[in-house]
């Protein structure tokens, strides 16, 4: 009987990750997931988390990393990608200025532009892990032409430095700027998967399916 409970406990927690699928076109194939051809190339994601977009006849495709994977922002993980004058980036809250598009790799970064470069930057995936939906937001600072993003960024007249983590700090000692990083204390172990489609929802969506599904069982 235990055993019996333990297999449908495993079975209820198994998230419904889709079967991968393979595209031919034109005499070119490739496998993995969101899948898209041009006349001249065929491409997929590796997971189904991915996505693939077609620019000019190219195709392109990003994956999130892990952290953001399995640490979804409340509005949910919907990667995108986006093209202009011939240039295409994959990723999150992508920029495009100046005749330029960048994209951060995570939700949870930022990107800015300053004299005519792009910069992106995303917190280390350690503290993804940690704070996961609640990752506080970072920063980009500019000091002249010189631009850092990050944490309590701060500048003097010839240079701009910002820490990587929340907790750490940029201050100046004697007309030197530095910045201190404590080391990341916790650690994070996922036990399973997320479903790909539960994950790109709303959190909110997700909370009321939650809830309507255990009303439907009480």
């Amino acid at each position: 009987m235990l055993l019996t409970l333990l297999g449908v406990t495993l079975l209820a927690s198994t998230p419904n990750i889709p079967p991968s699928t393979c595209l031919n076109a034109n005499n070119r194939s490739a496998c993995g997931y969101s899948c898209r051809s041009t006349f001249a190339d065929v491409r997929c994601a590796m997971t189904p988390y991915g996505t693939c977009s077609t620019f000019e006849g190219r195709v392109v495709c990003f994956d999130p990393p892990t952290a953001a994977i399995h640490h979804p922002p409340d509005e949910g993980l919907r990667p995108e990608c986006k093209g202009v004058a011939g240039s295409t980036a994959c990723g999150f809250n992508c920029l495009i200025a100046k005749g330029k598009v960048a994209c951060a790799q995570t939700p949870y970064g930022v990107c800015r532009e300053h004299y005519g470069e792009l910069r992106c930057w995303d917190p280390p995936e350690g503290i993804i892990h940690e704070y996961g939906a609640n990752t506080p937001r970072p920063q980009c600072l500019t000091s002249g032409t010189g631009i850092a993003c990050g944490y309590d960024c701060k500048s003097d007249r010839s240079e701009v430095k910002c820490a990587t983590t929340p907790r750490g700090r940029c201050e100046m000692h004697d007309n030197v700027l530095e910045c201190f990083d404590p080391p990341a204390l916790a650690q994070c172990v996922h036990g399973h998967t997320p479903d790909p489609e539960e994950i790109r929802k709303p959190k909110s969506q997700r909370k009321s399916e939650r809830d309507e599904s255990r009303r439907r069982t009480d």
